[in-house]
C-alpha cells in the first residue's frame, strides 16, 4: 500500500512539474507576442489564420532531424528572405524577426513547439492559452507576470498573478475585491503591494463584465 501511495505521489509531482513547465512556456509565448499571430491548436471557422498553429508546425516538421534549430533560427531572424513553408495557408506572407527573443529563448520555444501533439493538447493548456490571450489583449500582461522570477534583479511593475492568487486564497470576498480593482483601478486606495513599482492599478472601464469574471476566476485558480 505504501508503495502504491509513493507511486501516486511521484506521479502527482511529475504532473505538477510538467504543468508548471507548460505554464512557463505559455507565459513566455504570451510575453513575446507570439499569440498575436499563432495559437496552440488550429482555430475552427472559415477565417484564414495569420500564422500556423503550433500543433500544425510540430506535425509538419516532426520528421525533420534539425527541426528545433531550424525553427529557432526562424523565430530569431524571421522568414522574410527564406522559403515560405505556409504559402496560401496563412494570411501573413512572412514572419518578422523577433528582436525581443534571445537565442536561448528561441531554442526553448522551438523545443516546446516540437513537443506539442495535435491529438493530446490538454483542456488545461487550451484554457490557459485562452486566458493568457484575454489578459494580453486587455493589457494585463504589460504589467503582471504569471510568477515571480527568482533570479530577476528588476522590481516588477505589478504583482505576478500567482502571488495575487496566493494572497487571496481562502478570502470569501476575493472575487468581488479583485473584480472591483480590475474595473475601477486602485488609484485612491492604500497600496497593498509595497514591493512593486506601480503605486496603483489604472481602471479598465472598457472590459466586459464577463471577461472580468473570467480573469478573476482564472487568477484565483492559479
Amino acid at each position: 500500500m505504501r508503495a502504491v501511495k509513493l507511486l501516486m505521489l511521484v506521479g502527482l509531482i511529475g504532473f505538477s512539474c510538467t504543468a508548471q513547465a507548460e505554464n512557463k512556456m505559455l507565459e513566455m509565448v504570451t510575453q513575446k507576442g507570439c499569440f498575436i499571430c499563432h495559437s496552440v491548436q488550429a482555430k475552427t471557422g472559415p477565417a484564414i489564420p495569420l500564422a500556423p498553429a503550433y500543433a500544425d508546425i510540430a506535425e509538419r516538421f516532426k520528421d525533420k532531424t534539425d527541426a528545433v534549430s531550424y525553427l529557432a533560427q526562424r523565430i530569431l531572424k524571421g522568414t522574410i528572405d527564406t522559403q515560405q513553408d505556409w504559402s496560401g495557408q496563412v494570411n501573413m506572407r512572412f514572419m518578422p524577426p523577433n528582436l525581443n527573443v534571445t537565442a536561448e529563448e528561441a531554442t526553448q520555444l522551438a523545443t516546446w513547439v516540437m513537443s506539442i501533439k495535435k491529438d493530446t493538447i490538454s483542456e488545461e493548456v487550451i484554457k490557459h492559452e485562452g486566458m493568457l490571450g484575454l489578459a494580453a489583449q486587455n493589457g494585463c500582461i504589460a504589467c503582471h507576470g504569471m510568477s515571480k522570477e527568482a533570479d530577476s534583479h528588476y522590481i516588477p511593475l505589478a504583482p505576478p498573478f500567482s502571488e495575487v492568487s496566493a494572497r487571496y486564497k481562502g478570502n470569501a470576498e476575493a472575487k468581488a475585491v479583485l473584480a472591483e480593482s480590475i474595473v475601477q483601478g486602485t488609484v485612491n486606495k492604500e497600496k497593498k503591494w509595497p514591493d512593486v513599482n506601480m503605486r496603483f492599478m489604472p481602471p479598465n472601464p472598457t472590459l466586459k463584465q464577463e471577461d472580468v469574471d473570467k480573469l478573476v476566476e482564472w487568477i484565483l485558480s492559479l
